[in-house]
């Protein structure tokens, strides 16, 4: 029998492609992406970050955790671990576009700014996932979902990039979030948060409903992946100096340099 994250992926290929593959993460890596377009993307990626942590933590207050000796060996220990882990990672991102921004000088248009509705609709997505009255598994199937079609469409950004760019002519997307997103780190972490959802659903009957409560949850982070992508296709302006804002380097409090955080969180 297929596991959970595998009938997932494969039960709709169609707006799985549509979520991943957004004209906006080709211009993102092609240098025409329209400026005020990844400004604006940014700004609510931002907030993103901070319903997410909020998700985390009520993942982790519902977690029966054990108190034997043995806990670190136990599923749900597992999954505490796993989000920690997606904690620090969110930390680091946020710490990665508020320095990029405030060096790039659109700290303003980033940080000053409220949820748009794609946002918003991540907001209520986190929020019903993780739900008292819904099995837990809803929860984990949607921090799956959402960082595994980040990572596709991180990847696929990565594909459309110009391998043979000096770095010096490189803009702030090819130099510092395209290889951050798509970093080798970042997947091994969807890898673990999608092993542990097939763990916990392994017991679960296909077309019963908790599945189809995993299904529905599937359904709706493709809708809101794809709606979280700015539409590129209208008449704003190219992005401008975008080279020569890239040159700048982020120097982060432990010494780090903006092109050098590890993974990525969505």
């Amino acid at each position: 029998m297929p596991s959970l994250t595998s009938s997932l992926i494969h039960s709709l290929p169609i707006p799985l492609l549509t979520a991943t593959q957004h004209p906006f993460l080709t211009a993102a890596a092609q240098s025409t992406l329209p400026l005020p377009s990844l400004i604006a993307w940014l700004a609510q990626d931002r907030l993103y970050l901070l319903a997410y942590v909020n998700f985390i933590g009520t993942i982790l207050s519902r977690l029966p955790l054990s108190g034997g000796a043995d806990r670190e060996q136990s599923l749900e220990w597992r999954v505490a671990e796993v989000c920690i882990d997606a904690l620090e990672m969110a930390k680091r991102e946020l710490r990665l576009i508020e320095e990029t921004a405030r060096a790039e000088g659109w700290e303003g248009d980033v940080v000053d700014v409220r949820a748009g509705k794609e946002t918003r609709a991540y907001q209520d997505l986190f929020v019903g996932a993780a739900a008292p009255n819904r099995p837990l598994i809803v929860a984990l199937v949607a921090l799956w979902g959402t960082e595994e079609c980040y990572l596709r469409s991180w990847k696929y950004a990565a594909t459309k990039m110009d391998l043979s760019l000096k770095a010096k002519d490189k803009d702030v997307m090819q130099r510092v979030f395209i290889p951050n997103w798509s970093s080798g780190e970042f997947e091994a972490f969807v890898r673990r948060v999608g092993g542990l959802v097939n763990k916990f659903g392994a017991g679960i009957e296909e077309g019963g409903w908790e599945w189809e409560e995993c299904e529905e949850v599937w359904r709706q982070v493709l809708w809101a992946e794809k709606a979280f992508w700015p539409d590129v296709g209208g008449d704003e302006e190219p992005k401008k100096d975008s080279k020569k804002k890239a040159n700048k380097e982020v120097t982060f409090g432990d010494g780090s340099k903006n092109g050098s955080a590890d993974g990525g969180s969505k």
